[in-house]
């Protein structure tokens, strides 16, 4: 068990975590090459790490966003088994073995992943739906399938989200990694649509089990500014992932709904003095305004 666990590269990006770090790394199997892409100047990481862990490898590289990270990561590793993950994620106990197990029994899995609980729950965004023709293009109908009914058994998924994945650098590679042009969200989506792409399969393992607390990567005294950046990232990503896959008529047709939809928003939130929506909404109408002026992810706080 020590072999394939020595053997193995776990990659954690970060944005000023706190403390619920802790439980991540303490759950997972100390012996493994474990990497910390830092995207801010954290101390209190670094304080945690040099006194708990001090055989984590910790890089302080600016904040660059995910994709840049876990390109940043996976060429530092000599492994070929990556496992992708989020600090306020921890695992299971066996969950990694049998992640690496099925690996060895799937050898055309491009992707490994296993069933996420959310807040203690069983994701209902466990699985993603994606549609892709015959022809590689991405039909999207909706992204996210809901689930309530826990499976049984190893399946196929059409893509998976960047909670908890198992990855083989060789595999990466011949995907060209994860799209820079992203800061996050939407980039495990694009990941999947690349490696289904090259007849690699991605399949989810129910004896796999990880708990995922919902919007815990950041310190609480960061919420509400972590809140407007996913508002903003989120909106961006989407046009971005629209633009990238689907035909420029549907994506147009997608840019106006989701900018009237928004500066809808805005105007009811303000007849309502909703100051909350009101921000919001209009952090996701910039993110449309900068999409089609700039086309770069770029909103920080």
């Amino acid at each position: 068990m020590t072999k394939i666990f020595s053997d193995l590269s776990i990659i954690i990006p970060t944005f000023y975590p706190g403390e619920i770090i802790n439980n991540c790394i303490d759950s997972l199997p100390q012996e493994s090459d474990i990497i910390i892409v830092d995207n801010g100047d954290d101390t209190e990481l670094e304080y945690i790490l040099k006194n708990k862990y001090p055989r984590i490898r910790h890089y302080k590289i600016g904040d660059i966003g995910l994709p840049k990270s876990f390109n940043f990561a996976v060429k530092r590793t000599k492994n070929e088994n990556i496992l992708i993950t989020q600090p306020d994620v921890t695992f299971e106990k066996d969950t990694i073995s049998n992640l690496i197990s099925a690996s060895i029994k799937y050898p055309n899995a491009g992707i490994i992943a296993p069933i996420i609980f959310e807040n203690k729950k069983y994701s209902l965004y466990d699985t993603l739906d994606l549609n892709l023709s015959k022809t590689g293009e991405l039909q999207v109908k909706k992204i996210f399938k809901s689930i309530n009914i826990m499976p049984s058994g190893d399946f196929c998924a059409q893509a998976v989200n960047a909670t908890a994945m198992l990855i083989k650098k060789n595999i990466i590679k011949k995907v060209n990694g994860w799209d820079e042009n992203i800061y996050t969200y939407l980039e495990d989506i694009d990941l999947c649509i690349k490696i289904r792409k090259n007849n690699f399969q991605i399949i989810k393992i129910p004896k796999a089990i990880v708990n995922h607390i919902g919007f815990g990567s950041h310190k609480k005294e960061n919420a509400q500014k972590a809140e407007l950046s996913r508002n903003w990232h989120f909106c961006w990503s989407s046009l971005y992932f629209r633009d990238k896959y689907t035909k420029k008529s549907e994506f147009v047709l997608f840019f106006i709904f989701s900018f009237t939809k928004y500066f809808s928003k805005v105007l009811v939130n303000l007849i309502l003095f909703n100051k909350k929506k009101i921000k919001i909404n209009f952090i996701r109408l910039r993110a449309c305004l900068n999409y089609i002026t700039q086309k770069k992810s770029s909103y920080r706080y």
